[in-house]
């Protein structure tokens, strides 16, 4: 085997990694998204601390903040360190109406 094959073999395993580390956070992107909508449906019908615990449930691990945006309005943060890329952190952010007579 020549250096220049290795070099290349290499190459493809570091670009190939990256690749799937990218693949990797776009899925947990999705689910730190889905997340944060379902902190911020469960807030908006039960109240704020049942909202952020229904969000650390469906993204452990995660940081999850859930406030009243406005009277009507709940506002559910979540945010998720990606794996496999040092110093990206994913965020996602849902809003819902209040529901009539819910637990604020």
């Amino acid at each position: 085997m020549t250096v220049e094959a290795a070099l290349g073999i290499a190459s493809l395993v570091v670009v190939l990694a990256i690749a799937a580390s990218g693949a990797a956070a776009a899925l947990s992107q999705i689910r730190v998204v889905d997340a944060a909508r379902e902190a911020a449906r469960v807030a908006a019908m039960s109240g704020a601390a049942e909202g952020a615990a229904a969000g650390r449930a469906a993204a452990p691990g995660g940081e999850v903040s859930v406030d009243a945006s406005s009277g009507a309005d709940m506002t559910a943060r979540v945010s998720v360190p990606a794996r496999g890329l040092p110093g990206v952190v994913l965020t996602g952010r849902a809003v819902a109406r209040v529901e009539p007579g819910a637990a604020g």
